[in-house]
């Protein structure tokens, strides 16, 4: 089961040169799933939130191509972690089952994300209150019971 711990912020290479910075994504060593899929948020107005979701199956990794983004990070099982993600060199690696969301600091700020899979509505899970039961189910002994009960709960 995944858990904050396995959320991974890192830098990605970039090479200085002397007519601008090339910062280039190698699939097979730079992206930790084969990639299927790619997209681009921007123009958020007012600095809104957006992401508010899980995902079932897919896999993403997140780079803000321009501006400042906060990206917020739930196991559902107490883990939580925030990371600012500032240059376009910022990654941050988002495993299956994690709660997420991003926070535009800037109005110009542009994410790009990296998925293993396509889309499917059915992947998301978009209440957070269900994420969580999906990640603590219900404990149950051999003959179907919750585990430290033996009536029905009231």
């Amino acid at each position: 089961m995944t858990t904050i711990d396995d959320v991974k912020r890192f830098n990605l290479k970039y090479f200085d040169e002397s007519d601008g910075r090339l910062a280039p994504i190698e699939f097979y060593k730079d992206v930790p799933f084969e990639v299927k899929r790619m997209f681009y948020v921007f123009g958020v107005h007012n600095q809104n939130d957006r992401g508010k979701h899980s995902h079932h199956e897919t896999k993403q990794l997140l780079i803000s191509i321009n501006g400042s983004i906060d990206v917020k990070c739930d196991d559902g099982l107490g883990g939580v972690r925030t990371w600012t993600l500032t240059q376009p060199w910022n990654a941050i690696y988002i495993p299956e089952m994690i709660w997420d969301e991003q926070r535009y600091n800037t109005k110009d700020a542009i994410l790009l994300v990296l998925s293993n899979t396509n889309y499917d509505k059915s992947d998301y899970i978009e209440d957070y209150e269900q994420f969580k039961k999906i990640k603590k189910p219900i404990k149950r002994g051999w003959r179907g019971q919750k585990l430290g009960t033996y009536h029905e709960d009231k």
